[in-house]
């Protein structure tokens, strides 16, 4: 009855932001005409590049006429503000394609990570195996419904294959995320500093969670600092489905506390591998024409998807185009002043279109980790999956409880 509850206002959450973004972006192609304190908005139909010095466009009576947006000889000012679908029908395809590459790479590297993490603990798993596990995990993440993600998916797989080290297994999943998240909002901290007085607000929060991390990564790494705050005991006193996952967490960090040197070089490289994601969005950005300067992509992309990784929605549907309309639109409407009618609404357009684009590229590559699933002959079935995430709340509630603590 629970997990219903969860799930009815998941998806209600997720239909009011659908709602929420159908009703605030733009779907048709405008031009807009000022002449003083005059101002006329007809609809038209984009025909050819819509930012061209000259476009051309169709009327409501299907008349064709060349449109040079800007000032006008007469001293009229003349805008366009092309709609939603015009910007996929305009994709440019070069663009896309090196977007698309990137994607692939950042998903390779992040494989790469997690084989490290599994092979620092004794665990025999190969580079390709982590590969084929990471695509099956982003099916799991972009395609498949319900509440079975792709890390649970991969957790199991791997004590599956590696029986004896259930534990590292388990917490080698664990880590590679808060690793992958961790250097994401390093990057997102630092890019911000050099944007301050537009990024103010973000930066103190971007900021505020990458030393709130930082310092219970000092709490999780130092005995000494334990035992000085009492950790373990703050822990069992909160409330059990407070604490339940928080000392998971805590856990998983203390278990490779030896190797905090190889945790630092992998949250640099894993910055480096943000960086590369960004690009991606960029690229795609730049094949819908989006018009928005490259360090606001580095600035806002990393709070997007942070945000984004609370799984409400598969792939983060609906979530991802509210996030990306409204701080597109907020933050980057700055860029767009004169040169269209409505900064706000074009700026929010386009934000949604790269959200849209980026989720529907990245759930076709998807396809590729359910091929890779339906070759397996020894596939997980939900039931393991089931079994092993209920092990897991299990295990956490009884830590949770008063258990041994780590």
């Amino acid at each position: 009855m629970k997990r219903v509850v969860v799930a009815c206002v998941k998806l209600a959450l997720v239909a009011l932001l659908s709602f929420w973004v159908i009703q605030n972006v733009q779907w048709v192609d405008l031009v807009t005409t000022t002449d003083g304190d005059s101002v006329a908005v007809r609809e038209v139909e984009i025909e050819g590049p819509w930012n061209a010095d000259v476009v051309r466009v169709r009327g409501e009576v299907g008349e064709i006429e060349e449109i040079r947006p800007g000032a006008q000889a007469d001293g009229r000012s003349v805008t366009l503000s092309p709609g939603l679908t015009t910007y996929f029908v305009q994709l440019d395809k070069l663009y896309f394609a090196f977007g698309a590459l990137c994607y692939v790479f950042t998903l390779t590297a992040a494989a790469a990570r997690w084989w490290w993490l599994l092979r620092v603990n004794g665990l025999d798993v190969s580079l390709g195996e982590t590969i084929r596990l990471t695509w099956i995990g982003v099916f799991f993440n972009n395609v498949m419904p319900g509440q079975t993600g792709g890390d649970a998916v991969k957790a199991v797989y791997i004590v599956k294959r590696c029986p004896d080290g259930r534990i590292p297994a388990l917490m080698s999943v664990i880590v590679d995320r808060i690793l992958g998240l961790g250097s994401l909002a390093l990057l997102g901290a630092v890019v911000v500093l050099f944007q301050l007085e537009r990024f103010g607000l973000l930066a103190l929060g971007i900021w505020g969670v990458l030393l709130l991390v930082a310092g219970i990564g000092a709490f999780a790494f130092s005995r000494r600092i334990r035992r000085l705050v009492r950790l373990d005991q703050i822990l069992r006193r909160l409330p059990g489905k407070i604490a339940a996952p928080l000392m998971k967490v805590d856990e998983a960090i203390f278990f490779y506390r030896a190797h905090k040197q190889g945790i630092l070089v992998w949250i640099l490289l894993g910055t480096l591998n943000h960086v590369v994601t960004i690009t991606s969005f960029l690229l795609m950005g730049l094949a819908l024409g989006v018009e928005l300067p490259a360090i606001d992509y580095f600035a806002l992309i990393p709070v997007i998807l942070i945000v984004s990784a609370v799984p409400i929605a598969p792939n983060g549907w609906g979530v991802g185009e509210w996030l990306f309309g409204s701080m597109f639109a907020k933050f980057g409407a700055v860029h767009l002043q004169g040169v269209v009618a409505d900064p706000v609404q074009a700026l929010r357009t386009q934000g949604v279109a790269l959200s849209v684009l980026y989720r529907l590229h990245t759930t076709l590559w998807s396809l590729v980790g359910g091929a890779m699933l339906l070759m397996d002959k020894d596939r997980v079935t939900r039931e393991e999956i089931e079994a092993e995430v209920s092990r897991e709340e299990s295990e956490a509630t009884i830590r949770a409880q008063g258990g041994s603590g780590s």
